[in-house]
């Protein structure tokens, strides 16, 4: 899915409020967003430091960035006890997967859920690896360009470390700036 398709899942209305949506990415299952929400705050034994790790990213673009969390298939039974097996709220597609589990919030009021996802992300903060991660990765599109820099910045991009929509959004940059550069040739 691209990362437009993404975001556009997590935009709920009251029949998908407690779906929690994972996407495949190399050998690990990633939920965004309110999906990384519900994940974290998903009923289990586990204590608040053993549930799923948050992750803040600050990508450019995102004014108050975005988070996730992931894990590979098999800890789905340690952080979603009894859920796999379960064919009525887990459901498997290609690469993406949902739990419907509405049935595991009972009693919890979600219909404002976006102040709720607001008001969790600011108290979540980038690492400060990800804020220098986040200068340093991001093409300026702002300063001057020629075809060897831009070739240069390419390289020393650190794909295998990122995630898709770090990879669309420094895609998306590089095309901007390729843009500029042929307009000046």
């Amino acid at each position: 899915m691209s990362v437009e398709e993404i975001f556009e899942c997590e935009k709920r209305t009251e029949d998908n409020l407690y779906d929690i949506h994972f996407y495949m990415e190399g050998s690990f299952w990633r939920a965004y967003e309110w999906s990384a929400y519900l994940s974290r705050m998903f009923p289990s034994e586990l204590a608040d430091d053993e549930r799923l790790r948050v992750i803040k990213k600050l990508p450019k673009g995102y004014d108050d960035g975005y988070v996730l969390v992931g894990l590979q298939l098999s800890s789905f039974d340690k952080y979603f006890p009894n859920v796999i097996n379960n064919d009525k709220v887990f459901e498997m597609l290609d690469r993406h997967l949902v739990i419907h589990s509405k049935e595991f919030f009972t009693g919890k009021d979600f219909t404002d859920y976006e102040k709720i996802l607001s008001d969790w992300k600011s108290e979540i903060n980038a690492s400060p690896k990800e804020k220098k991660n986040n200068k340093k990765n991001n093409i300026n599109t702002e300063k001057d360009y020629d075809i060897n820099t831009l070739i240069n910045d390419i390289i020393s991009y650190p794909i295998e470390s990122k995630n898709l929509i770090e990879c669309v959004l420094f895609l998306s940059s590089l095309k901007e700036v390729a843009n500029k550069i042929t307009k000046t040739t």
